[in-house]
């Protein structure tokens, strides 16, 4: 009777084992069958709650629309003091995706000189003067930096932490007439010499 007892329990833990894997198997596939349905619903633009997920559409197809990296390079060309300044920025978030001739209907004052996916290159002619004729003097024992408008008139923009005391007598002889530069490099430059 023992020999029976051991047999029955032998094929009761066989098939408690049978039933376990069955069991497990059976929620591993439903686990993978749930992922392989949440991966299409994401590549379709669903998310798992049937609700829509934003995504940006892309053609491969070449085209010139503008890049999000693209940059803007502005020329100003001032008649009155005959310079042209230059400027660079990044493309504004409104201008991206832009074709050539949205481009020119946000800037009607301007002429469209270079249009790239990469880069827009704009220049126009103003009358006047630019705001990057400065003078470098003596103020308060430091230099001082004054713009220079079309008439010769200077004003204070800004003191310098730059000390007069330690620099050598010629150059504070210079600073007390003025040391006069165009343009915010050569601005910099004046200043390094300095330093």
């Amino acid at each position: 009777m023992r020999k029976g007892y051991i047999i029955a329990i032998a094929i009761a833990l066989l098939l408690l084992l049978g039933i376990v894997f069955a069991v497990f198997t059976n929620n591993r596939d439903n686990t993978l069958d749930s992922n392989m349905i949440e991966d299409k619903q994401l590549a379709e633009g669903q998310d798992i709650n049937n609700s829509t997920v934003n995504t940006v559409e892309t053609s491969s197809a070449e085209n010139d629309n503008i890049l999000p990296s693209a940059s803007i390079i502005k020329k100003t060309y001032y008649k009155g003091c005959d310079h042209l300044i230059r400027e660079i920025e990044d493309v504004d978030v409104e201008l991206v995706n832009k074709n050539e001739e949205e481009v020119k209907e946000k800037y009607p004052d301007w002429e469209l000189q270079g249009y790239s996916r990469e880069e827009i290159v704009l220049y126009k002619e103003v009358e006047g003067f630019c705001n990057e004729h400065y003078v470098l003097k003596v103020h308060n024992w430091v230099i001082g930096i004054y713009t220079v408008d079309q008439n010769g008139n200077e004003t204070l923009k800004q003191d310098t932490e730059i000390q007069i005391q330690y620099l050598p007598e010629i150059d504070i002889e210079n600073l007390k007439k003025g040391i006069y530069v165009i343009g915010d490099e050569a601005l910099n430059s004046a200043l390094e010499d300095y330093e």
